[in-house]
């Protein structure tokens, strides 16, 4: 197995042939993976930024690697902080719509448009957009927002301060957080949702006349059906459970707090 390998240190492109997965790390600046529906192979790198220490990309058996080294968490908490170097680089990727991507950054954007495979991005600190994607997207940031658009299939989030927006024809959806609120907006889609936050709010929107089995446990945050607040079962704290038509079905809506509201909407 062959292995191809580039050292950009000036604004430049490649093209790759065979490519099967991306694997993009980067510390600061920018990460812009594109789908071409009409491109059924190879992948366009546009690289029109890079700081001193020069980007390293290869393939090797259809593995198109873009970035620098640094592993694991360490290696990714270190980045973000500025311990190692100041890395920069602004890069785009042209691919095939059914190429699995992953991208790490310490605090780079990362953005993720069209693609129609499974999809994972950790980050410290960058913004993660995903629009327009479908199969499984798991996202994990520290203080990165999380904005996902259009998406068609299932989506896990993890963040301690990132705001999550999530939209699409969603299926299964799972968030943790800490601080930051959640809003999920499925209104064509019947979805599976797990929430648990700190003291972050949780907003699901459904479609008009969606069928709704909803759970909610709270230290003091409240839960809210259509605007209005539900009863709970008990006293000092909140414990909800509610079924909106038995044997329907519907979307599953549970949410987990200390002290976050829990709000569902239709229509």
């Amino acid at each position: 197995m062959s292995t191809e390998s580039w050292v950009i240190n000036a604004p430049q492109t490649v093209d790759v042939a065979d490519v099967r997965r991306v694997v993009v790390q980067l510390t600061d600046g920018a990460v812009d993976v594109v789908a071409d529906p009409a491109r059924e192979a190879g992948a366009h790198l546009d690289v029109s930024e890079v700081s001193e220490r020069p980007l390293q990309v290869s393939v090797h058996d259809g593995e198109l690697r873009v970035g620098y080294d640094f592993a694991g968490v360490e290696g990714l908490v270190e980045r973000a902080k500025g311990l190692r170097d100041k890395d920069r680089a602004v890069v785009r990727l042209t691919v095939p719509a059914h190429v699995p991507v992953k991208v790490t950054t310490a605090r780079a954007a990362a953005s993720v448009l069209g693609t129609q495979a499974d999809l994972s991005v950790t980050t410290a600190t960058g913004a993660v957009r995903v629009q327009g994607v479908s199969g499984t997207a798991s996202i994990k940031t520290a203080t990165g927002a999380v904005d996902v658009g259009e998406h068609v299939g299932d989506v896990h989030v993890s963040t301690a301060s990132g705001a999550v927006t999530l939209g699409g024809t969603l299926g299964r959806v799972s968030v943790n957080t800490v601080t930051s609120g959640v809003e999920v907006v499925a209104r064509e889609s019947t979805p599976l949702v797990d929430a648990r936050t700190v003291s972050g709010d949780v907003a699901v929107r459904l479609g008009a006349g969606s069928p709704v089995n909803l759970k909610a446990r709270s230290v003091t945050g409240k839960a809210v059906l259509d605007g209005v607040r539900l009863d709970s079962a008990a006293q000092r704290t909140t414990s909800v459970d509610h079924v909106d038509q038995p044997g329907a079905r519907g979307a599953y809506v549970s949410a987990n707090t200390v002290s976050g509201d829990l709000t569902v909407s239709r229509g």
